[in-house]
């Protein structure tokens, strides 16, 4: 985190002069050396390595927000919209960025590397790319200048007077040069979890973005107040956030943090303090004991790795060289952990060094010394400036004239049930003070009380906080009896010192049920059959009145009983469920869900309806009559009758279908005078495409003087489908085939219809 732009530049700017230097040492040192190009040419690497991160910038850091704030909270019992003109929050979500170092080429396995080593480097990648420790913290002052926040301490003056904000309590005053004071009132810590941000890494495909940090409840620390958001939980006031962190898109270099703050009802200036510590260059460990420190221990200038033995040998250089100008002890840095007095030191070589004639050579040897000791020195590497920033912001806060506002009701146009539960209405008052008094009741068309109602604020139903004062409070309201159906009217009453607002509003009532409930049976019931796709229409009483996504229709079979319902009164055939031969029933069911109660009451109870093999179509318009013989035997033949098979359900779209049985049923000759059917003559013939043909004989004589057969016979057809898959049989489809006779029998010897010569 820094103050101004660029700064990330200006740290690589600095690893690139350590790596110059170490490089001018090195190339200083006797040619002669054994390993003198090799060590040049891993020196050059690395250079090169620190110039390509050069180029690609050093990350986003700073805060995204108003330097200075201004948030406008209305004291209990005012009307704010009276006062400003409108509703304004008195909350503000502000997102804190932190650079951090860009490791996304060093995440691969490098060739040649072990694999320990590899989960070694792995863990100080984590490092690198997360910020180790963040701090929040909020001070208070009660001036009332509207322009300008009082003074506060500068960076260096918090250093110089030692201030350790972790160790203040709330109300505890710091006073600063120009006599302008502050109070303390709260901080809040989060620590990275190292390991556990190991742990939860992907074990392949690393990027900066699946390096999620952790920063678990258990190693935060609080103190004072948290200022969060009416109704925000704790671990929402200050976070990391993985969303905020990834919107740079693939070249994620920031992390960003955010932070929910709601002052209280107190006007004046409030400074939120961030500080933060990262691993932009990571030292030899804390705690380790110098003497066990290994020669091939690293140490990390961002993602440029370097052995403690490559530094001491430089370090032995440097003394060597800066002997007479008295550098501080390194040894006693390290045993004492004094870093003030080692800066001092530091800060009298380089006065000494001043009237040299290569005085800028050696400022930059001396600086160099300093920073290879605290790379050494065991946990001093956290004190880089590089690794640490702050930023804060003022935030002013003002409180209007407190003025009485008169009680309001915000309630809908009206409101619309069933008559099987209790109705149940939603409505909000304002101002809210903790002493309003709401009132109600039902009034029917002739204008008398029918029902009382009774009212519970939602934060009470919820088990939330009360509003603030001032604010508006949310209201249920539940009418203590169900009423039947028809138009009544509800009256609310709100109360507040002595003024009053009065609300009437329509309530519907409608019976329980469809409108069209027995047309909806009747489709359910012939839609219900194999291979059809069922659809819902239903039409509850409530026509329009009632929204449609207040409903709910389950419809399922004996196979998938916990099929999930639908929204609303109706199901398109786009969600249509298809019948499957391993089906037996079908289910439906309709609800109303109250919407401030959840209670589900039917408009539709659940009705069971058998799926069934739908029977087959049979055709008779085209039919085909020819009739021929002689009197003893009439020989009839009805062709082109289409018996066609019914869908099976074995697969949606399949043309699969189910066989067909075609029978005769008792045929009727008694149209025709004189003449009686054949018994077991009839037959019927099955043909290709599901073309079929029936043949029957009848018998009998001519009446005197008659030589045609005229009249009707009626023959009954009927024809079911049984699917092969589940031996299901359909109900029979019956048709009666008309058959026209206008015939006069063959005569032995005869044409047929010729008379004989007299």
């Amino acid at each position: 985190m820094s103050r101004g732009g660029g700064a990330g530049k200006v740290y690589f700017v600095l690893y690139l002069a350590v790596v110059l230097e170490l490089l001018i040492i090195i190339v200083e040192r006797d040619e002669a050396e054994e390993g003198l190009l090799r060590k040049q040419r891993e020196t050059m690497k690395i250079v090169e390595s620190i110039l390509s991160q050069l180029q690609s910038g050093a990350g986003t850091e700073g805060i995204n927000t108003r330097p200075q704030d201004e948030i406008t909270i209305p004291p209990a019992g005012i009307d704010l919209k009276a006062v400003m003109g409108a509703d304004i929050k008195s909350f503000r979500r502000y997102i804190v960025e932190v650079g951090v170092t860009d490791v996304t080429n060093e995440l691969k396995k490098k060739e040649g590397e072990a694999d320990k080593d590899y989960q070694i480097r792995k863990k100080k990648l984590v490092k690198l790319a997360n910020v180790q420790e963040i701090e929040y913290q909020v001070f208070f002052s009660s001036s009332q200048d509207p322009n300008n926040a009082p003074m506060f301490f500068t960076e260096d003056e918090i250093k110089k007077q030692g201030y350790n904000f972790t160790k203040f309590t709330t109300g505890q005053t710091i006073t600063a040069n120009d006599g302008s004071s502050w109070e303390f009132e709260s901080f809040r810590i989060l620590n990275l979890d190292e390991e556990e941000t190991f742990t939860q890494m992907p074990k392949e495909n690393l990027t900066m973005e699946t390096i999620v940090p952790i920063y678990p409840f258990n190693m935060r620390k609080t103190t004072g107040p948290s200022f969060a958001p009416s109704g925000l939980p704790d671990d929402s006031v200050f976070f990391y956030s993985t969303s905020e962190s990834s919107k740079g898109g693939g070249d994620l270099k920031k992390r960003s943090f955010i932070v929910n703050f709601q002052p209280p009802s107190k006007a004046g200036w409030y400074k939120l303090r961030f500080a933060s510590r990262t691993n932009r260059i990571l030292g030899v460990k804390s705690g380790a004991k110098p003497a066990e420190i290994s020669d091939e221990t690293t140490v990390n200038i961002g993602t440029v790795q370097l052995t403690v033995r490559d530094l001491k040998k430089v370090k032995k250089e440097l003394n060597n060289k800066l002997e007479k100008w008295g550098l501080p002890s390194y040894e006693e840095f390290v045993k004492t952990g004094d870093l003030e007095g080692f800066d001092k030191s530091l800060k009298e070589a380089h006065s000494r060094v001043a009237s040299a004639e290569d005085a800028t050579d050696l400022h930059g040897k001396i600086n160099l010394y300093g920073y290879i000791c605290k790379l050494l020195a065991p946990g001093q590497s956290s004190n880089f400036e590089q690794n640490r920033g702050s930023i804060e912001f003022n935030v002013r806060v003002i409180t209007p004239t407190p003025t009485q506002a008169n009680p309001v009701i915000t309630i809908a146009e009206g409101f619309a049930c069933f008559d099987a539960i209790e109705p149940v209405i939603d409505f909000t008052i304002s101002p809210y003070q903790g002493n309003n008094v709401v009132e109600g009741k039902v009034i029917d068309q002739g204008g008398s009380t029918v029902a009382r109602v009774t009212f519970r604020g939602r934060d009470e139903v919820a088990g939330t906080t009360l509003p603030p004062r001032g604010g508006s409070r949310e209201y249920y309201g539940y009418v203590d009896s169900k009423l039947e159906p028809g138009k009544y009217n509800v009256e609310i009453t709100h109360r507040l010192t002595g003024k009053s607002d009065i609300k009437t509003i329509p309530l519907d009532v409608f019976k329980a049920g469809l409108s069209n409930e027995q047309v909806l049976r009747n489709l359910i019931t012939f839609a219900a059959t194999y291979g059809n796709n069922v659809t819902v229409n239903a039409e509850p009483n409530s026509g329009g009145k009632i929204k449609p996504n207040q409903f709910k229709t389950y419809l399922n079979t004996d196979v998938d009983q916990q099929r999930s319902p639908f929204t609303g009164y109706t199901v398109q055939l786009s969600e249509a469920i298809f019948m499957s031969s391993n089906m037996n029933n079908l289910n439906l069911r309709i609800t109303w869900i109250q919407p401030n109660t959840g209670i589900e009451t039917d408009i539709f109870p659940q009705q069971t309806f058998p799926i069934v093999q739908k029977p087959p179509k049979v055709n008779i318009a085209d039919r085909s009559i020819s009739i021929s013989g002689q009197e003893r035997k009439i020989s009839v033949r009805i062709s082109r009758i289409i018996a066609d098979g019914s869908p099976l359900g074995d697969s949606p779209g399949s043309r699969e279908k189910a066989d067909v049985t075609v029978t005769l049923g008792k045929i009727d000759v008694g149209g025709i005078q004189g003449f009686d059917y054949i018994e077991g003559s009839g037959n019927v013939e099955k043909g290709e495409g599901g073309v079929y043909s029936v043949y029957f004989d009848i018998t009998g004589k001519l009446p005197r003087g008659q030589d045609k057969l005229i009249g009707n016979i009626q023959i009954p057809i009927s024809a079911t489908a049984k699917n092969k898959l589940n031996g299901k049989i359909s109900k029979p489809e019956r048709k009666i085939v008309t058959v026209p006779v206008n015939y006069e029998p063959e005569k032995p010897g005869r044409t047929p219809g010729r008379r004989p010569p007299r």
